[in-house]
């Protein structure tokens, strides 16, 4: 109960800094205080003006984060209590590393004077930090109960309809709407930072139209860069209402006999609708600062409820199905390896922002498309190829095609089409180097490391070249060239790999085992080879890590943050060589050095773009 009643209090005062965000940026007040994380040199300067705007979103940031200590402090008092006060214990942690990083960006936003990918990052950490204040009040709400007794006053005739009529879309539709307005949410924040709010007049005229000053027409398609920015944003809005109106009505219809859940699903469609109008307003009212700041409201609302929602459908989904969950929706989005995929292609998103020439915004947008495709195309055939060998894995084996929810044709020929699209795409779009990186990327994942892997440990340094081709994609696609930064970032991917996977064939050794998938793990001798092999190539990580301060002129603080990270990544690879020669403690060891792992390079990766 302590834990539910403190996260409601962290979840609205969260609420109110977004919101108090918005004014600060609406108001001009950004740079009210031009040092950080002081104000003028004091906690409590003379709060007047834009001076109480801005430094008074800090102290409330600053409460936030207090909020969220508490939170840690109580889940690790209670999380030996169950799995799910673990797993709150989990979340609590997540959100204290996000408003640290979120305190991080706001520094950098002002020291740097408002850079507009620091600005926008900014904004989507804070609701990526909101939504897992909702999922932790959530949770210590209903895992005090079970999710089944969360709906045993339901009629028998109600849980009848929905046993034999859930679709498990119904979810996956709401969690594509989230996806969906999260990214408009992002575009929007991107293109007032840019400066394009006002790219298209103002007043009412240009409320739903776009002006062409050069023949002071109104149009849907201006020739002015900005412009087309402001009108894609405007769009899409359009979209994601109609996706979002669609599955939260349709979701509202099916739960007749629910009445939270009907709640909860009128919400989105409430909220968008707002937020729709406010935006009209907000150009017939020339940007002026409250339709502005309700457009953030209404954006932030609408996110916090289809995420509600989403969390209540995972409760029925509890409740009724016991674990059958899947659409043809979700197993093709299965099928892209989606926690593989994000991250190479976040990787690729790295390449193409630190790259030192101009790109434009239309162009860097459709080349990371195609490099999406490729990817997640190299990942499907992938899935396909080794679709027997995944059938033995627990891991793996719920994948749809070794569960055989899907046909292997299907699986086939979505990979096939997507690389046949893309490749040439980018030939043709943006430049000839980048297209012949990304037929070395995916021949060598699909016929050289694939097969390879049955037959060789060996098998992982050939993977870990296409793993570190996508941010030198990135990079040739703005610059179509490689040089030395582009070579330091593929050695940083490169490296990284290895003992990323490592640690991850360590603690699941007997998964790659079953499937006679050759790990080193599984060798005589094995676990001493891959312990060392850990500490290793996490000291190569560190000099890796080192050649854009020493041959690229990387920030000084760029050096100071892949110094610090290195070092305590570093000192925890030399921890393994001191455990007791117990294995669950080495599985224990690599699993957290595995999870290490995918904090590091976010975070070394973002130094570098941010203070590049």
């Amino acid at each position: 109960m302590r834990v539910k009643n403190l996260s409601l209090v962290a979840v609205i005062t969260t609420f109110v800094l977004i919101i108090w965000g918005a004014v600060v940026h609406n108001t001009e007040s950004s740079l009210a205080c031009p040092d950080w994380p002081l104000c003028y040199n004091s906690f409590f300067p003379k709060m007047e003006g834009a001076i109480l705007i801005e430094h008074g979103h800090r102290l409330l940031a600053t409460m936030v984060g207090l909020l969220t200590i508490g939170l840690v402090v109580l889940t690790t008092l209670e999380r030996k209590k169950s799995e799910a006060h673990k797993n709150l214990f989990k979340l609590s942690c997540f959100a204290l590393f996000l408003v640290i990083a979120q305190g991080l960006l706001g520094g950098i936003t002002v020291i740097y004077r408002l850079p507009t990918i620091v600005s926008t990052s900014h904004l989507g950490m804070s609701l990526l930090f909101f939504s897992i204040l909702i999922a932790i009040h959530h949770n210590a709400g209903s895992k005090a109960i079970t999710s089944i007794e969360r709906f045993k006053n339901v009629s028998e005739e109600t849980k009848k309809y929905i046993e034999q009529n859930w679709k498990p879309f119904i979810r996956h539709g709401i969690l594509l709407s989230l996806t969906l307005l999260y990214i408009q949410i992002l575009l929007g924040a991107f293109m007032r930072h840019a400066g394009a709010g006002a790219a298209c007049g103002l007043g009412s005229n240009s409320s739903l139209l776009c002006m062409n000053f050069e023949s002071q027409s109104l149009t849907f398609w201006p020739i002015i860069p900005q412009a087309q920015l402001h009108m894609v944003h405007r769009m899409f809005a359009v979209l994601v209402f109609c996706v979002i109106s669609i599955f939260s009505i349709r979701t509202r219809h099916f739960f007749k006999g629910l009445k939270l859940v009907r709640i909860v699903s009128s919400l989105p469609f409430i909220f968008i609708s707002f937020q729709v109008l406010i935006g009209i307003l907000t150009v017939a009212l020339h940007l002026s600062v409250v339709p502005t700041t309700l457009h953030l409201a209404g954006a932030a609302l609408s996110l916090a409820s289809l995420w509600k929602l989403n969390l209540l459908l995972k409760d029925v989904e509890d409740s009724y199905f016991l674990g059958i969950r899947h659409s043809f929706f979700s197993d093709v989005v299965d099928l892209t390896k989606p926690r593989l995929s994000l991250l190479v292609m976040v990787t690729a998103l790295v390449g193409t922002l630190i790259a030192p020439e101009k790109i434009y915004f239309f162009k860097a947008l459709f080349s990371f498309f195609l490099i999406t495709m490729v990817v997640i195309g190299a990942a499907a055939l992938n899935c396909y190829i080794e679709r027997e060998g995944d059938a033995k894995m627990v891991r793996t084996k719920d994948r749809p095609l070794p569960a055989k929810r899907m046909n292997p044709k299907t699986a086939f020929w979505f990979g096939v089409v997507l690389l046949l699209v893309s490749i040439p795409s980018i030939w043709i779009f943006i430049n000839s180097l980048t297209a012949i990186l990304a037929i070395i990327a995916a021949a060598l994942y699909l016929y050289a490391y694939t097969p390879m892997k049955t037959k060789s440990e060996l098998a992982v340094y050939i993977g870990a070249i296409p793993g570190a081709l996508p941010p030198v994609m990135g990079w040739t696609a703005v610059t179509g060239k490689i040089d030395f930064m582009a070579v330091a970032l593929f050695l940083i991917l490169f490296i990284w790999q290895l003992p990323h996977f490592l640690a991850i064939s360590l603690y699941h050794a007997e998964d790659y085992g079953a499937a006679d998938i050759k790990v080193y793990p599984n060798l005589k001798r094995g676990l001493q080879i891959t312990k060392i092999g850990i500490f290793v190539f996490t000291l190569m990580l560190f000099g890796a890590s080192m050649l854009p301060s020493i041959f690229s002129n990387a920030s000084f603080v760029y050096t100071r943050a892949a110094i610090i990270l290195s070092t305590l990544f570093l000192l925890y690879a030399f921890k393994g060589f001191f455990l007791k020669p117990d294995m669950a403690l080495q599985k224990q060891w690599a699993r957290n050095y595995f999870f290490g792992s995918l904090f590091y390079l976010p975070l070394l990766l973002s130094a570098l773009i941010f203070f590049k």
